[in-house]
This record gives C-alpha cells, sequence and structure tokens, in this order.
C-alpha cells in the first residue's frame, strides 16, 4: 500500500471513529434518534396526529422545542390532560434526558397537526421537521397509518413518556 494510500485510510478510520463516538461523547447532533414514527389517518381536515419515539444517545439531555409539517398549517406539541384523558392542552417543549428516551403516544404526548392542508392517506407517508434545542432540526418520513394501526400499536410498548 502506498504511503498516500495508508494516510488517506488511517483518516478515513478516524473520522468514522469519532463520528461514532459522538453519541456517547455528548455531541447532541449525533445522539437523538427517531424510531416507531407514525401518523393517524386525519378523520377531518381540523386535525391529525403524530406518534414517535425519540431517543437521547448522548450523555447531554435536549428538548424537543417545535415541529411543522408540510401537510398542516400548524403543528403543535400536545398533552391528553384530565381524568378521562379528554382534554388537550398545549405544551410548548418536551424534554429529552441524556440516554434517555421520550415517547409521543396516544393518549398522552404527541404532535397535533392543525388545519390539514393536503389530506394524507393511510399508506401516504409525510414528512415533519423537529426542532431540537442542541440538535438542530431534523425532518423525518412518517407512514401514515389507519385507526384501527393506531389503536393496536397503543397497546404494545408499555407506558410513559420518558425513561
Amino acid at each position: 500500500m502506498g504511503r498516500l494510500t495508508a494516510v488517506t485510510t488511517v483518516a478515513a478510520v478516524a473520522a468514522a471513529a469519532a463520528c461514532s463516538q459522538g453519541a456517547r461523547h455528548g455531541d447532541p447532533a449525533a445522539g437523538i434518534v427517531v424510531v416507531d414514527a407514525y401518523a393517524a389517518e386525519p378523520v377531518s381536515r381540523e386535525t391529525g396526529a403524530v406518534y414517535l419515539t425519540l431517543e437521547n444517545r448522548s450523555d447531554v439531555p435536549d428538548t424537543l422545542v417545535g415541529a411543522w409539517s408540510p401537510v398542516a398549517a400548524m403543528t403543535h406539541l400536545h398533552r391528553m390532560t384530565g381524568a378521562s384523558g379528554a382534554q388537550m392542552r398545549t405544551q410548548d417543549v418536551a424534554e429529552i434526558p441524556a440516554g434517555g428516551r421520550l415517547r409521543l403516544r396516544p393518549g398522552g404526548l404527541h404532535l397535533m397537526l392543525m388545519t390539514i392542508t393536503a389530506m394524507p392517506h393511510a399508506g401516504d407517508t409525510i414528512d415533519v421537521t423537529l426542532e431540537f434545542r442542541h440538535a438542530g432540526t431534523r425532518t423525518v418520513r412518517v407512514p401514515v397509518v389507519s385507526y384501527l394501526e393506531v389503536s393496536e400499536r397503543a397497546t404494545v410498548g408499555g407506558q410513559g413518556e420518558t425513561r
């Protein structure tokens, strides 16, 4: 192997190792991972909901500070409240603990799409952009599922939002 090839190989391996270590050494941008994202098929143009889990694989806490989607005029973080969970309240931000997760789920914290401008149907995908205090923005492709599938998913995966 020539000297230039050896130096290039060593540099590439070092760069790859640094990138893979980023999440464990406090790089918030490398630490937020979105898993199990899905949106409920809206029944009207008024509202829709997006559910997902945010895993923070860094040792630095982060905060979800905003979200938006081209299929809705507005996107808000909402929390179901009250004894029956029948009331919703807008929430400004949501914390994601270092090394933990934040679960947005039916009946709890979720993203509410307000004033649907492009009606998605089960089988479609929509873009949702998430904004984090430290990790910046991430756009995720979110599959749209039927309400039956939302109900089935809600019974899997345990309770609670953070851990």
